[in-house]
C-alpha cells in the first residue's frame, strides 16, 4: 500500500475566527472614535454659541451703561434684576429663552427680548417677534458688592448663565464680571 502525503496549505478555521474577532474589535474601536469625534465637535459648537450669548449679554450691558439710554440704562439702579429691584431693575430674573434680536433697547435680557412663551415680547407699543434660539436659556444674576458700612454701592457682580443641550445632556456655561457705577449716564 501506498501512503499519500498531502500537504494542506491555507488557514485553519480557528485562525480565521481569531482574525475576524480582531478585525471586529478594530472596526468597533474606529466607529467609536468617529462617533465620539462627531459628538465632541457638536458640543464645541454649542459651547461656543453659549459663550457668545453670555458675552453679548455682558457687552450690551456695558454699552448701554457707557452710552446711556432713555429706553434702557438711565441710572445705576437700572442695572439690577426685577426680583432684586422691582421698580428700577430692567433685567428679567430666572431662566429665560434667548431671542436673536435684543429688542428696541438693544440690551439682552430685558423685557423686550426675554419674555417666556413662544409669542412675541411686547413692551408698550413695541413687539419683538424675532425667533427664539431653540435649546438655549439665559439667567442673569446681579449682586451688589458691599465695600463697607454706609458706603454707597458702586460695584455689582454680574453673572450670566447659559443653559444648552448636547444631545440629551443639559450643560451650563457661566460668564461673570464686575460692573462699576461710572458717571456716563449722568
Amino acid at each position: 500500500m501506498q501512503t499519500i502525503n498531502k500537504k494542506e496549505d491555507g488557514f485553519t478555521y480557528l485562525e480565521v475566527v481569531i482574525a475576524i474577532v480582531i478585525l471586529t474589535i478594530g472596526i468597533t474601536a474606529q466607529l467609536s472614535a468617529i462617533s465620539l469625534s462627531v459628538i465632541r465637535n457638536k458640543s464645541t459648537a454649542e459651547r461656543n454659541v453659549a459663550r457668545q450669548v453670555a458675552s453679548s449679554t455682558i457687552e450690551s450691558m456695558f454699552a448701554a451703561r457707557d452710552l446711556g439710554s432713555s429706553t434702557g440704562i438711565s441710572n445705576w439702579d437700572a442695572i439690577n434684576t426685577k426680583d432684586v429691584d422691582a421698580v428700577n431693575g430692567i433685567f428679567e430674573d430666572g431662566w429665560r429663552p434667548v431671542r436673536e434680536n435684543p429688542g428696541l433697547d438693544g440690551i439682552h435680557g430685558t423685557a423686550d427680548d426675554a419674555c417666556t412663551g413662544t409669542g412675541g415680547c411686547t413692551v408698550g407699543s413695541y413687539t419683538n417677534n424675532s425667533p427664539i434660539r431653540r435649546g438655549i436659556e439665559r439667567k442673569i444674576e446681579i449682586t451688589d458688592i458691599v465695600e463697607g458700612p454706609n458706603i454707597r454701592i458702586k460695584k455689582r457682580r454680574v453673572v450670566i448663565k447659559v443653559r444648552y443641550f448636547i444631545g440629551q445632556l443639559q450643560t451650563e456655561e457661566e460668564l461673570a464680571t464686575i460692573i462699576a457705577d461710572l458717571p456716563f449716564y449722568k
